[in-house]
C-alpha cells in the first residue's frame, strides 16, 4: 500500500520540479533588444559599396559610381543577432529616392532607418561640401569640386570658429556667442546655444554631444539634437582652445595655463596640468599620450590617463598651432617661425622647416605630406619624413588658417578673403573663391555621405 501511494506521488513531485526549471530556464533567458544595422553594403558593385551608418539620428548615406542604375540595387545588411528587418536584406529597392528600413529587436522594438544613395559626380569631389565663416559673420557652404557657393548664412558678428559636422548638421560659432546647429545640406537652423562671451573655440561631436568652449571661462556639453545643455565646466580663463574627445575623455586647454582632462558623459575633472602661461592651442591625442602647445613656448607630451609630464619640448616662441601625429611623429607649428617633427614618444627632433613668418597654422598630413600654412602669406607642402620642400603656394594674405586634404586636393582659406583650391600633389590653383571678407577660420568638409574632414585646430581629426 505504501509503495503504491509513494510511486504516483513520486512521479508528480518530480513532473512538478520539472515544471517549475523549465518555468525558470524560460523566464530568466535574455531578450536581446538590440535593433541596430551594422552594416549595409553593396556588394556586387565593383568594387563594393559601403554606406556610412549614423545612429544618432539613424541615416544611413551611400555613394555609388558614376553611371550607377539605383533603381535595382540590391543591399546586404548585417544587423543586430536575432533581429529583423524590413525590407529584407538581399531585396533590390529602388534607391533613386530615399527608402525607409525598419529593424525589430526580440521584445518587438522597433528602430527606423532612412537610407539615401546618391551616385558620385564626375568632377573630383564634386557633392563634396565646404564650410566656412568669415570676419563679418557671413557662413557658407560651397562644392567641393567647383567652388560655387551652395547656400549661406549671416551670423552678425566675426566667425573665427571653425565648422564641424555631425549627425547630419553643421555647426559653428561666432563672437556674438552663439553656437549654431544648421542642416548641413540646406543651411537651415535647426538650434541654437548662446554662451556668456564669444565664441572662438571649435565644436567638436561625441556620440549625443557636442563640446564647445567660450571666452566667458566654460567649456559646454550640449544635446547634439536639441542643444539642450547637458553639464558645463568651468575654468579660470577663457577657452578658445577646441576640445579633443578619445577613450570617453575630453581633453581642453583653457586661458587659465591648464590643461583638463574630463569624463566626456559627466563634465567631471579627471585630471590637469598646469603650464607656464595660457593655453590656445587645441590639444592631441595619439596611443597613450596627449600633447598640448602653450605660451609658455613648450610642447608638452604628457600622460593621457593620468596627465603625468612624459616629455616637453621648448621652442623659440608661443605654440598656439594645434599639433598633429601621424605615424609617430608629432608636427607642431610655433610663433618662431617654425615647423617642428618630433619624435612622438621621446620629443627629439627629427626636423624643423623654417618659414618667413608665424606659424599658428595648425599642419595637415597627407600622402606623405605636410600641409602648413604661416604669417609669410604662404601654403607649404613639405616631406613628411625629412621636412624637404615639396612646393609652396603664395597668397595675397596671412595665412593662419589650417589647411584640410581630400581626395587629392588641398583647401586653404586665407585672410585676403579667398578659399583656395590646389592640387594637393604639385600646388597647383584649381580654383579661388573670394569669400566678401578675412577668413581668419579653417574650412571643414563633409563628404556627400557627410563625412567630417576637419582641420587640425577642430579636434576632429584626432
Amino acid at each position: 500500500m505504501f509503495r503504491n501511494v509513494s510511486s504516483p506521488l513520486l512521479r508528480i513531485t518530480g513532473l512538478l520540479l520539472l515544471v517549475a526549471a523549465c518555468k525558470e530556464s524560460i523566464d530568466t533567458a535574455p531578450i536581446n533588444t538590440g535593433k541596430a544595422i551594422e552594416s549595409f553594403v553593396f556588394s556586387k558593385l565593383t568594387p563594393p559599396v559601403s554606406a556610412v551608418i549614423d545612429s544618432v539620428v539613424y541615416t544611413v548615406r551611400a555613394t555609388v559610381p558614376a553611371g550607377t542604375n539605383l533603381s535595382q540595387l540590391v543591399p546586404a545588411i548585417t544587423i543586430s543577432e536575432k533581429a529583423i528587418i524590413s525590407p529584407a536584406s538581399g531585396t533590390a529597392q529602388d534607391f533613386s529616392k530615399p527608402v525607409s528600413y525598419t529593424v525589430t529587436a526580440m521584445d518587438k522594438s522597433v528602430q527606423p532607418y532612412v537610407v539615401t544613395v546618391s551616385v558620385a559626380s564626375l568632377i573630383p569631389n564634386g557633392g563634396a561640401l565646404v564650410y566656412l565663416g568669415n570676419s563679418i559673420g557671413n557662413f557658407f557652404a560651397l562644392d567641393g569640386g567647383t567652388g560655387t557657393v551652395k547656400w549661406r548664412i549671416s551670423t552678425g558678428a566675426s566667425i573665427t570658429s571653425s565648422a564641424y559636422v555631425a549627425a547630419g548638421q553643421v555647426f559653428t560659432a561666432s563672437e556674438n556667442g552663439n553656437l549654431y546647429a544648421l542642416d548641413a545640406q540646406t543651411g537651415t537652423q535647426r538650434w541654437k546655444f548662446s554662451a556668456g562671451k564669444s565664441i572662438l573655440s571649435s565644436p567638436v561631436a561625441s556620440g549625443r554631444l557636442v563640446l564647445v568652449g567660450s571666452e566667458d571661462q566654460n567649456l559646454y556639453a550640449l544635446d547634439i539634437l536639441t542643444g539642450a545643455q547637458r553639464w558645463k565646466f568651468s575654468t579660470a580663463g577663457g577657452v578658445t582652445s577646441s576640445p579633443v574627445v578619445a577613450n570617453r575623455l575630453a581633453y581642453v586647454g583653457s586661458k587659465d595655463q591648464t590643461l583638463y582632462a574630463l569624463d566626456v558623459d559627466s563634465g567631471t575633472q579627471r585630471w590637469k596640468f598646469s603650464a607656464g602661461n595660457s593655453i590656445t592651442s587645441s590639444p592631441a591625442v595619439a596611443g597613450d599620450l596627449v600633447y598640448i602647445g602653450t605660451n609658455d613656448y613648450n610642447l608638452y607630451a604628457l600622460d593621457a590617463k593620468t596627465g603625468t609630464q612624459r616629455w616637453k619640448f621648448s621652442t623659440g616662441g608661443a605654440v598656439s598651432s594645434s599639433p598633429t601625429v601621424v605615424n609617430d611623429i608629432v608636427y607642431v607649428g610655433s610663433d618662431d617661425r617654425n615647423l617642428y617633427a618630433l619624435n612622438a614618444s621621446s620629443g627629439t627632433v627629427s626636423w624643423k622647416f623654417s618659414t618667413g613668418g608665424r606659424i599658428t597654422s595648425s599642419p595637415m598630413v597627407a600622402n606623405g605630406l605636410v600641409y602648413v600654412g604661416s604669417d609669410d602669406r604662404n601654403l607649404y607642402a613639405l616631406d613628411a619624413q625629412t621636412g624637404t620642400l615639396r612646393w609652396k603656394y603664395s597668397t595675397g594674405g596671412l595665412v593662419s588658417a589650417s589647411p584640410i586634404v581630400y581626395n587629392g586636393f588641398v583647401y586653404i582659406s586665407g585672410q585676403d578673403t579667398s578659399l583656395y583650391c590646389l592640387n594637393a600633389t604639385s600646388g597647383a590653383l584649381r580654383w579661388r573663391v573670394p569669400l566678401d571678407a578675412r577668413l581668419l577660420a579653417s574650412p571643414c568638409l563633409a563628404t556627400t555621405d557627410l563625412v567630417p574632414v576637419a582641420a587640425g585646430i577642430s579636434g576632429g581629426r584626432q
